[in-house]
């Protein structure tokens, strides 16, 4: 192909020849310091919460192609961690068929808890580690050949002390997956613009199609290769405006890239529609997940395409299951609980989450002449920008995870930046080696839990806890550390309130008596009575601390530990507290699941007898309450159960009701309450 599409020229005057001795072995160092970080985490941490789920899956859509087990998220990552156990033999579980999420979560935990959980994890984390290496030699590759072998050096620096980066680095989850593959895209766009070659184009166009099947919202991958693609193109003809034979070509390399992506896409389902080729259907099917969508429009397209076959039934069951999600989660964000979207959450997440060194080098970028004159600034800042855009608007809720694919461009442009400065002044020079030293003390300190990471601004990572929870900190990723703090303390008087129900810590030789926790609250079940006062070492996740699934304040059971300063603090993660303390609304819930387990076995007066003493512990629980009004209306005593759930009514209408919506919709039904709705 001749080269008639205006090409960029980097300021660096160097050849872009074979690197220096130095520069090679300074690069294979930071690589071995990536990758050992990494590691040396991942070995430390239980698996978090999603980790189990996706291994399975990615073992049974190599062993069967059954793209229905995990179908809410595309399969690359989950096929390049399990490739590492197809040498072993292992229990393939297949529980009831019954909601997938639930039926995949419990079988995920059941493949990887009948082996040795242990050994897979690190097999299937060392696969992963492919996206984490990939992704540092892209930037700095892209840092060299833009901005010149220093720049890339920084960048590669940054990225190794990057807390963001190396907690998700290892992980079998698909967030570092798609932050390689859209990264290494725009970069393979980049080389094609600047050259364009057939080998070129179909390298880019390849990368982008893996990137569909990293993540769901790969597929921006396109737009954002559009937009950047027309900005460089405003950039390089400022005042003559495009050149038609130019436009023409981009606009064929885009459609090229749309085209193989879209094949890419179906390969690696099979080339086939149905998410099952055998086997129980999905449930909810596809047509009822599809019309749960709330969006008109959105619902629309996602029936339009399965209509007619236009993108494979999981891909699509994802999107639906990803369109249903906005507006209905609570998020921990700088220690408030809210609901919903907020437009400020992501960015208050950047400033907390990222090293101050990161941020302090990201402010320099407009200041040092990049986006005046340099091209490669566009195809940094442009997916960068655009990425965050499309977050901030989307309406998920706040985890810092979502927005990774935004790191490796900022780092690029903070490399850049930082050589702009200190190639000219020897201050700058120490400056930047100054902040180079912060950040890698900052990095250290958090160390192994990388996802609990807070910079200093924030109160570093011992005070996470208080400040967000979830993905951002607590996963569940903690039970190591829980045993190793038993063993070197001699405890074995303890509770334990850990907050993923699918895994049992007896595993790891944990032999606390069991706290209840917010799912056994939501049908999981319950495996010991919890009464309304406990003593000795009480260990909480900061999950459950937060109240990130119960509520504020008096809707969560463990809400006064919150006022108290922990004994210990392990992993930033779970806190610990010795004493006598009084839990009634925990010992209600247990109470409560008691009653939901002898209701389902027919035995309706023990069942309310558990209910009414659920009632007695925590008396001004709405949920509590209507507990035990559904009981009683089940049982036939529909007066008195009508009279109690008015006054779970009431009771939820006036204690954060914006918490408790679900459950008024239910009392607010004529038919539970016995009058009408307000």
């Amino acid at each position: 192909m001749s080269a008639t599409v205006p090409s960029i020229n980097p300021v660096v005057s160097r050849p872009a020849g074979a690197l220096r001795p130095v520069c090679r072995v300074a690069v294979l160092i930071m690589l071995v310091l990536v990758a050992g970080e990494i590691f040396l985490s991942n070995r430390q941490e239980s698996q978090t919460w999603d980790e189990s789920n996706h291994l399975y899956a990615g073992y049974e859509y190599w062993k069967h192609a059954d793209f229905g087990r995990n179908p809410e998220h595309p399969p690359l990552a989950k096929l390049v961690a399990a490739s590492a156990l197809l040498p072993l033999q292992l229990t393939e579980p297949d529980g009831p068929n019954r909601y997938f999420k639930s039926r995949d979560d419990d079988d995920g935990a059941r493949f990887l808890y009948a082996a040795n959980a242990d050994l897979l994890l690190a097999r299937a984390r060392g696969m992963m580690l492919i996206f984490s290496l990939g992704l540092a030699l892209a930037v700095f590759a892209a840092g060299r050949e833009m901005f010149g072998p220093e720049a890339a050096l920084l960048a590669m620096a940054l990225f190794c002390l990057e807390p963001m980066l190396l907690a998700n680095g290892g992980l079998i989850t698909t967030d570092m997956a798609l932050s390689c593959l859209l990264f290494a895209s725009v970069y393979a766009f980049y080389r094609y613009i600047k050259r364009p070659t057939m080998p070129r184009l179909l390298v880019c166009s390849i990368l982008a199609g893996l990137t569909l099947v990293a993540k769901q919202s790969g597929i921006f991958v396109l737009p954002i290769l559009t937009v950047v693609a027309l900005a460089n193109e405003w950039q390089t003809r400022p005042h003559k405006g495009p050149a038609t034979r130019t436009m023409a070509r981009l606009a064929f390399a885009l459609v090229c890239i749309a085209i193989v992506s879209y094949g890419v896409l179906w390969a690696v389902y099979g080339f086939r529609y149905a998410a099952r080729a055998a086997g129980p259907p999905l449930l909810p099917s596809s047509n009822a997940y599809i019309a749960a969508i709330p969006n008109g429009v959105e619902k629309a397209a996602i029936s339009f395409c399965a209509r007619h076959h236009l993108l494979p039934e999981a891909y699509l069951y994802g999107w639906s299951d990803i369109l249903q999600i906005p507006g209905k989660r609570i998020s921990l964000v700088l220690g408030k609980l809210t609901i919903g979207p907020h437009w400020f959450l992501f960015p208050e997440l950047i400033l907390m989450k990222s090293t101050i060194t990161l941020l302090m080098l990201l402010v320099l970028v407009p200041f040092v002449g990049l986006w005046r004159r340099r091209p490669e600034f566009l195809f940094m800042a442009i997916p960068a920008a655009f990425y965050l855009l499309l977050a901030v608007g989307s309406g998920m809720n706040a985890e810092a995870r979502y927005i990774l694919p935004i790191y490796p461009f900022c780092i690029v442009l903070a490399g850049a930046a930082a050589w702009e400065r200190a190639r000219n002044s020897r201050r700058w020079a120490a400056g930047v080696m100054a902040l180079l030293i912060l950040g890698a003390a900052s990095s250290l300190h958090a160390f192994p839990n990388y996802l609990a990471y807070s910079n200093e601004a924030f109160g570093g990572p011992s005070k996470s806890y208080r400040l967000v929870a979830g993905a951002n900190g607590d996963w569940a990723q903690s039970l190591k550390w829980v045993k190793t703090y038993l063993d070197r303390s001699h405890t074995s008087d303890c509770w334990f309130d850990y907050t993923d129900p699918h895994i049992d810590p007896k595993y790891y030789g944990i032999a606390c008596k069991p706290l209840l926790n917010v799912w056994v609250a939501r049908g999981y079940p319950l495996q010991g009575q919890v009464p309304p006062n406990i003593s000795g070492t009480v260990l909480l996740s900061a999950t459950e601390l937060a109240g990130r699934q119960w509520g504020p304040d008096t809707l969560n059971p463990y809400a006064q530990f919150s006022r108290l300063q922990p004994d210990a603090n392990l992993g930033n993660v779970v806190l610990v507290y010795h004493g006598t303390f009084a839990v009634p609304l925990a010992a209600a819930y247990s109470h409560a699941a008691t009653a939901d387990r002898l209701a389902k076995e027919m035995k309706l007066a023990e069942a309310l007898a558990e209910e009414r003493e659920a009632v007695k512990l925590a008396p001004d629980s709405a949920q509590i309450q209507a507990g035990l009004g559904l009981m009683l209306i089940q049982a036939g005593q529909k007066q008195e159960g009508q009279q109690i759930n008015a006054t779970a009514l009431r009771l939820a209408r006036s204690m954060h009701p914006e918490f408790q919506e679900q459950l008024i919709r239910v009392l607010e039904n004529p038919e539970v309450t016995g009058r009408k709705s307000d």
